[in-house]
């Protein structure tokens, strides 16, 4: 969802340009670093990394100097004036995408059929968590052009398949391909495959609820890897909005991310809050699993003096202490996520290191008795592939293995995917597509499942969201349904006497559901209904008393009410 290497790279070298460093040339910069700054934990291997990044990418020492400006620029609406190509250029040179599209709005109004305003633009669709498949338009006029480039058709492929328009995203990857050199045209050739799975995927959706969860949990910023305890009764998320601590906008123009919780209350999640220090500071932190019982929090944190490492944090009555970094067995190079399974005894952690397969590839690692991760073995060819494996969440069960990848038979982007796990001969079974719409033609990297596998929680871009990635909550329909015992005694005034009652309860937000309907044991009053989460209205009746009612809910977020009782006393 959001490229963490390239923002920790940018963030080091803002670092080095703000301590003053800029006539620093290659050759000298280990002595100016000895001579004058204190660098702590952050090494030479990491300084030559960022040079290299910034060579690579082209990276100018007048980018600081603009970077400042351009951070205000970003979250601020466009001027009346005329737009500036050149400021239109310097945002989308730099990443932040979400800067450049206004000025590129305003730069087509005056010129609409100029090609590279509508190719631009419409890659910054594609880069950012707004609807990606605003970037249509844009590409379709950028395609007719004379003199469009080749990538144009890759890119308005992608727009269209983002936007689930498999056979006109076909089509734009077709007129890409032609000519092309091997590796490129597997590239593209994986890219139409995907398409085609889109196609049979929508065809055959599964049974699922989506449900937002609102402006207590979500913003209009970036909200996005939620997991939740097997009791559904904490929610952990990450958050890029304006309120967080470091409270600056990085390069990209988003806002630093924070770590936020959320506990259910009344069938709702409750105002999220910070989790503040010690676990957020100025810098980003990134939420990558919960353990079931909420005890234990993995995390990825985006520093100066660390990259593409996974920390731990314990939660001790409430609050979660200051993050450990997990060992070198499993931070031996890069790292984006990890979950360990309910026992913790194992972790499963996403990896790109020499013996990978491709791109990062999920291993795991059995806990030593002295504490320490041993050295983890590559699940190999059943899970990971040539392309990118991430995000592996083993479920409460400790067997069943949930992750995201960009190889197996998805439908765009990473789709997520579930194996199971034979520890016994330590085997995994092919791993299958969660299907749509729990996956898309976007990113879908992340998702946590309650102990009964009925509810899960992703970030998404959907229609009607508060604007960026949002907290949805998903209801999977064919699950069994989950229900509350209710054991109910009927009583009267003068309980000395039997009474025949009658009992109906209505379900108030399912209008389409018969009433519920019970003759109490005459001589004990007793009955007994096993009911799903909903509103209801309790009537019992019974001849020369009183009809009574009452409203009462059964819970459908949080802690399961497996069994409740009530009593109902008949007036005369």
């Amino acid at each position: 969802m959001f490229n963490r290497k390239g923002t920790k790279q940018l963030s080091l070298f803002c670092f080095l340009m703000q301590k003053n460093i800029l006539e620093c040339s290659k050759n000298n910069i280990f002595s100016y670093f000895g001579t004058k700054l204190d660098l702590g934990s952050i090494n030479k291997a990491e300084i030559v990394k960022t040079l290299k990044y910034l060579l690579l990418h082209k990276i100018s020492i007048v980018c600081y100097c603009l970077f400042t400006t351009q951070l205000i620029v970003a979250q601020t609406k466009p001027s009346s004036k005329i737009a500036d190509p050149a400021d239109a250029k310097e945002h989308f040179n730099h990443y932040n995408f979400l800067a450049a599209i206004p000025v590129y709005k305003q730069l087509i109004k005056q010129e609409p059929a100029n090609y590279e305003y509508n190719h631009k633009i419409g890659i910054c669709y594609l880069r950012t968590n707004i609807n990606k498949s605003l970037a249509i338009p844009y590409l379709e006029t950028a395609s007719k052009n004379d003199k469009a480039e080749k990538s144009v058709w890759f890119d308005l492929g992608l727009a269209y398949q983002y936007g689930s328009r498999f056979d006109d995203a076909i089509k734009a990857y077709n007129k890409y391909k032609v000519g092309l050199k091997a590796e490129e045209l597997e590239k593209v050739e994986h890219q139409i495959e995907t398409c085609q799975n889109g196609k049979e995927y929508v065809k055959n959706p599964v049974n699922v609820t989506f449900t937002n969860l609102g402006k207590e949990v979500n913003s209009e910023y970036p909200d996005y890897y939620p997991f939740v305890t097997s009791d559904e009764s904490m929610l952990i998320f990450t958050s890029r909005r304006k309120d967080n601590i470091g409270g600056a906008v990085e390069i990209d123009g988003y806002y630093s991310s924070d770590i936020y919780m959320s506990t259910p209350q009344s069938d709702v999640w409750t105002k999220a809050k910070n989790l503040g220090a010690p676990v957020n500071t100025r810098l980003d932190e990134q939420c990558v699993s919960l353990s079931p019982d909420g005890k234990q929090m993995l995390m990825y944190i985006d520093h100066i003096d660390s990259l593409g490492n996974i920390y731990s944090s314990a939660n001790m009555n409430g609050k979660f202490l200051k993050m450990k970094k997990l060992n070198s067995n499993v931070n031996s190079d890069f790292e984006t996520a990890g979950s360990i399974t309910p026992e913790g005894d194992v972790i499963f952690f996403a990896s790109k290191r020499k013996d990978g397969l491709g791109e990062t590839d999920i291993y795991m690692a059995r806990k030593l008795p002295n504490g320490n991760w041993a050295l983890p073995q590559n699940l190999g060819p059943t899970i990971n592939t040539k392309y990118r494996e991430d995000f592996p969440q083993i479920a409460p069960d400790g067997r069943t293995l949930y992750f995201s990848s960009q190889g197996h038979a998805g439908m765009g982007d990473f789709d997520l995917f579930q194996t199971t796990w034979n520890p016994e001969d330590n085997t995994w079974t092919t791993p299958k597509n969660l299907g749509y719409p729990v996956n898309s033609a976007g990113d879908d990297r992340s998702i946590s499942f309650t102990q009964d596998n009925r509810v899960a929680y992703i970030s998404a871009v959907r229609d009607g969201g508060m604007g960026d990635l949002d907290v949805y909550r998903i209801k999977f329909n064919d699950a069994e349904e989950k229900t509350t015992v209710l054991q109910g005694f009927v009583s009267t005034v003068d309980s000395a006497k039997t009474v025949t009652a009658f009992v109906t309860i209505e379900d108030l937000k399912n209008k389409d559901v018969p009433p519920y309907t019970y003759n109490p044991n005459e001589k004990s009053g007793k009955f007994i209904m096993a009911l799903p989460p909903s509103k209801y209205k309790i009537t019992v009746e019974a001849d020369n008393y009183k009809t009574y009612t009452e409203t009462f809910f059964i819970f459908d977020i949080g802690v399961a009410q497996n069994e409740t009782k009530k009593s109902f006393v008949l007036q005369k």
